[in-house]
């Protein structure tokens, strides 16, 4: 396989999935409590006496107890510290972790590209917009560094904005990339792709935020990279 060709499937591999992020994740539309019955109403009308009773005369000393003791463990508890996500390729190749507050969208990703073999996405949607991390699998490409400016200047198109970037490290192997600025379904969408090559795989990693949240999202993507470990 050319150059050319691999970075013209890696470049349609993210067009494919920004838009996957912008148009897949729209936010359902909340449910609707049920509304009380008129046999619930009546049955809250006709409750029994003693049991009303009961609750209205229950020892103030007892009651007062119980919120002294409610708000003691209140106070004393410690919480709970949220837990990062540890994801595995679905090829078993690797492990990464990403942050509190991400969550798995590896069989979303599968769904729109059969060359995903992990994604993660923020919990949170911003401008309509899920944060996300997909990794694809590419076919070997001898010259990383020419492939990688050559997806950047397709994707970048015309009118888009691009800068390479310096080799990253991960876990052992030299992990160029690029930045890019492109506008999708109206929306101005800052991308970071790193292309990692390992026996004989190319990895291709890129990091999607809208404008408003390139910046909280880049150290994601630093640090998914710091805790990328092989499994060979």
């Amino acid at each position: 396989m050319t150059t050319t060709r691999a970075s013209l499937r890696t470049a349609a591999a993210a067009t494919v999935l920004t838009v996957l992020a912008l148009a897949g994740c729209a936010e359902e539309e909340p449910v609707a409590e049920p509304t009380a019955t008129a046999t619930e109403t009546d049955d809250a009308a006709t409750s029994s006496p003693a049991e009303d009773t009961g609750e209205a005369t229950a020892a103030p000393e007892e009651a007062t107890d119980d919120a002294a003791q409610t708000e003691q463990a209140a106070a004393t508890s410690e919480p709970e510290e949220p837990e990062e996500l540890e994801l595995s390729a679905s090829d078993d190749s690797f492990e990464v972790t990403f942050p509190a507050g991400w969550e798995d969208a590896t069989s979303t990703a599968q769904e729109q590209t059969e060359t995903a073999v992990l994604a993660a996405r923020a919990a949170e949607r911003v401008d309509s917009f899920y944060s996300n991390i997909v990794i694809t699998q590419e076919e070997y490409v001898g010259n990383l560094t020419s492939a990688v400016e050559n997806a950047a200047e397709e994707l970048a198109g015309e009118g888009g904005e691009y800068q390479l970037l310096e080799p990253a490290e991960v876990d052992g192997n030299r992990a160029p990339g690029y930045t890019l600025v492109r506008e999708v379904q109206d929306a101005t969408v800052h991308q970071t792709q790193r292309w990692v090559s390992h026996e004989g795989t190319l990895y291709v990693v890129t990091l999607s935020a809208v404008e408003s949240q390139a910046e909280e999202a880049q150290p994601v993507l630093d640090d998914l990279l710091a805790s990328w470990s092989w499994n060979d």
